[in-house]
């Protein structure tokens, strides 16, 4: 019997275009590089806002079937999988709906608006007894698993500081005249560069060095008001651009935060660095097949940082991609290891975690997003709660 034939169809439904042909690229790449799969994924319906949007996004990647609701993709019976890349404030109802409806789940970060909805996911897919998973890709890179391997394996001795940023200027968002988007207003985002840049750091954090306990944070908005595309108009900006933060682990370790989406010259700049008794490991997306890594020895005059590319057979992953040959990987990728661990977690009946984020990892990035944000109001440290 072929692989073919033995293979259960998954039927994909994505909810939004936008980030969602990211999702669309991983849902029809994973079958590629992880030849054969157990599940089948197929896309068969994407629903958005703008019917010819949604059209042309589904004439690219194949998909059969268009919504102009979201209501509508989640009542579809060929629909497994519930994949939701709209914005912040569209994930809450429909999610719990798809979850009410038996349908297995991923969710784009940040989860929710806020760390109370995010909970309330999380408690919905959990009564539904469905997969969750909260689309945190980034840990999925070849070199950020490897330099989780790194700190868990104890290669680094014991973490004591972790300094995380993600910084870039999103196209123009540097330029006071770019269009206001909803990415600026509270009531579709929930934060500004503090959800949409820094729920991938804080996630970074925790995947890295563990759970966050307390945060002192300070935000900034520069650019107050933006103009309203195609009018005189302009409209008020109620999000951050910028926000810092300090932040105290469970375990001891210190940590510096940072996410802002005025950073002229950063492209795409998720950085973290972390310390430990034995050894620092440093990665910046901007350069995403390399890690640097520095390792205590007795040798003072070798002394420094070691650029590893990480694109070799035994590093994670790279068995599986025909670029292991030292020619690089890339960013999509880890969309396509991202859903192929999904699947593979759901074909296997085996937990998404730890690699893997849940319901449960969003629900907690978000309790540190409302805390940085609550700290900034109070000008005081605040504990993020224990669960």
């Amino acid at each position: 019997m072929s692989h073919s034939s033995e293979k259960k169809k998954l039927g994909i439904g994505i909810l939004g275009y936008s980030i969602g042909k990211a999702h669309a690229y991983g849902w029809q790449d994973l079958s590629r590089y992880f030849y054969p799969t157990k599940l089948a994924p197929k896309l068969v319906a994407l629903a958005g806002r703008s019917k010819d949007n949604v059209q042309l996004e589904a004439d690219r990647f194949g998909i059969e079937r268009t919504y102009s609701n979201w209501e509508d993709l989640v009542k579809d019976k060929e629909v497994d999988v519930f994949d939701n890349c709209a914005p912040p404030s569209l994930h809450l109802e429909p999610v719990i709906a798809a979850a009410e409806a038996g349908k297995q789940l991923v969710c784009e970060k940040p989860l929710a608006t806020n760390a109370r909805d995010a909970k309330t996911m999380l408690d919905a897919a959990e009564r539904a007894k469905v997969k969750h998973m909260t689309g945190f890709n980034y840990r999925f890179l070849p070199a950020v698993t490897f330099a989780r391997k790194l700190i868990k394996d104890g290669t680094l001795g014991k973490i004591h500081y972790f300094k995380g940023a993600y910084l870039n200027f999103n196209g123009g968002f540097d330029d006071p005249n770019y269009p206001i988007k909803w990415l600026h207003k509270s009531e579709t985002a929930g934060y500004g560069a503090l959800a949409d840049l820094g729920s991938h750091a804080i996630d970074l954090a925790r995947f890295l060095v563990g759970e966050v306990a307390s945060v002192s944070g300070a935000s900034e908005t520069f650019i107050e008001e933006r103009p309203v595309e195609g009018t005189s108009n302009k409209e008020k900006v109620d999000v951050d651009d910028t926000t810092i933060a300090c932040m105290r682990f469970r375990d001891g370790a210190l940590g510096l935060f940072e996410s802002s989406w005025l950073t002229s010259g950063r492209i795409d700049y998720l950085r973290f660095e972390v310390y430990g008794t034995m050894g620092t490991i440093r990665f910046n997306l901007e350069r995403l097949n390399e890690l640097e890594v520095f390792i205590k020895d007795e040798r003072a005059d070798l002394a420094g940082f070691r650029r590893v590319p990480v694109v070799g057979k035994d590093h994670p992953y790279m068995k599986k991609f025909w670029t292991n040959q030292g020619i690089g990987f890339a960013w999509q990728y880890s969309f396509t290891n991202e859903l192929n661990h999904y699947v593979e977690c759901l074909a296997e009946e085996k937990p998404l975690g730890p690699i893997g984020a849940t319901f449960y990892d969003g629900y907690r990035a978000m309790q540190i997003l409302d805390a940085i944000a609550e700290s900034n109001r109070s000008e005081k440290w605040v504990r993020v709660p224990a669960e």
